[in-house]
């Protein structure tokens, strides 16, 4: 059946087939006039062009179509790509014919093309939340580091705290044993041909001891330090907490004699308990060291041991002046000033 023939029996149809093709969203229809001018187009070419409607045409241009050539009518055959150049485009399979000083556009959206959108989309969105991902993972490790940071800050002002402490104290508590070996050597070396030979025995004696005990202190001191630092394991074995106590009770005699004050043990036996022998010097050396230092002269500092079922009390008390209730909760913190 010829063309003409098929148009006649349409014919009828003409008003269904204008309103269907001018209302699809499938099938695009547009005429243009040769000066640009878009005298009409249906709703799905309306929803494809961004702006001025020559404009978006991208591939071929609409330039281009007005330089296009044909002895017939249908000027361009193919793929035209509809939209603007800052995003994905659309594209349909167009006729383009030229005649009579207008350019008519027929096409129909690509399935084709339609399904590359898709997949582009697709990778996009990947590309998006996999980007997503990295960022939230590095968001994670940044938070990580910060929170690394201000403990490592947390830990460095700590250690500057316990260092400062530590001079502090080594000051200190060497200041009173250094004063009762000067204080003698200075007796003996004025009076070495005036005082008896059983009295310069004696003064020597209290030099060798307060040397010795300084040392002992010095050593004490540094594994205190060690300890603070966290560089010091705890050594657990049995040891004989009684022989620890008097240890303490010679290191710190001399000191106490210094200021006149009497120096009292009250132990019970046996005293065979497990723990670091080393820190445990320490911490009593530390307790009776301060029940000196706050205590008056004339006064006294006992060292007094229970012992009970499955373990050992040390109970280190004072005449002196005690330790103010603002304090006692800091008592374990090395910033505290006694």
């Amino acid at each position: 059946m010829q063309k003409e023939n098929v148009l006649q029996l349409f014919l009828d149809f003409e008003k269904e087939f204008i309103e269907t093709l001018s209302t699809s969203n499938n099938f695009c229809i547009a005429l243009f006039n040769r000066n640009k001018e878009l005298l009409f187009s249906n709703d799905a070419f309306q929803g494809l062009i961004k702006g001025k409607a020559p404009e978006s045409l991208i591939n071929p241009t609409f330039d281009k179509l007005l330089k296009l050539n044909s002895n017939n009518a249908l000027i361009f055959e193919g793929i035209l790509t509809i939209g603007d150049s800052f995003s994905i485009n659309p594209s349909i399979e167009a006729k383009i014919f030229s005649k009579k000083n207008k350019i008519l556009i027929l096409g129909e959206i690509s399935a084709i093309h339609l399904l590359e959108q898709n997949a582009t989309m697709h990778l996009l969105n990947n590309e998006i939340n996999n980007l997503q991902r990295k960022l939230i993972k590095e968001k994670h490790l940044l938070q990580q580091t910060l929170k690394e940071l201000g403990k490592a800050n947390e830990e460095l002002s700590e250690l500057n705290a316990t260092k400062d402490k530590f001079f502090s104290i080594i000051a200190h508590d060497l200041k009173s044993p250094f004063n009762t070996i000067l204080g003698f050597s200075e007796l003996l070396y004025s009076n070495t041909s005036s005082y008896s030979p059983e009295k310069n025995e004696e003064y020597a004696g209290h030099i060798f001891k307060s040397a010795k005990s300084t040392f002992d202190l010095l050593e004490n001191l540094l594994d205190w330090s060690s300890h603070q630092t966290g560089k010091l394991a705890p050594k657990i074995a049995p040891i004989n907490l009684l022989q620890v106590i008097e240890n303490v009770a010679l290191l710190c005699t001399p000191i106490a004699s210094s200021k006149n004050i009497l120096l009292e043990l009250k132990l019970d036996e046996p005293l065979k308990v497990q723990g670091d022998s080393q820190m445990i010097n320490v911490i009593l050396r530390n307790l009776v060291t301060n029940s000196i230092k706050f205590t008056y002269p004339k006064g006294k500092v006992t060292v007094e041991t229970k012992n009970l079922k499955n373990e050992v009390v040390v109970i280190v008390s004072d005449t002196g002046i005690g330790i103010e209730t603002s304090k006692l909760n800091k008592l374990f913190s090395i910033e505290c000033e006694l």
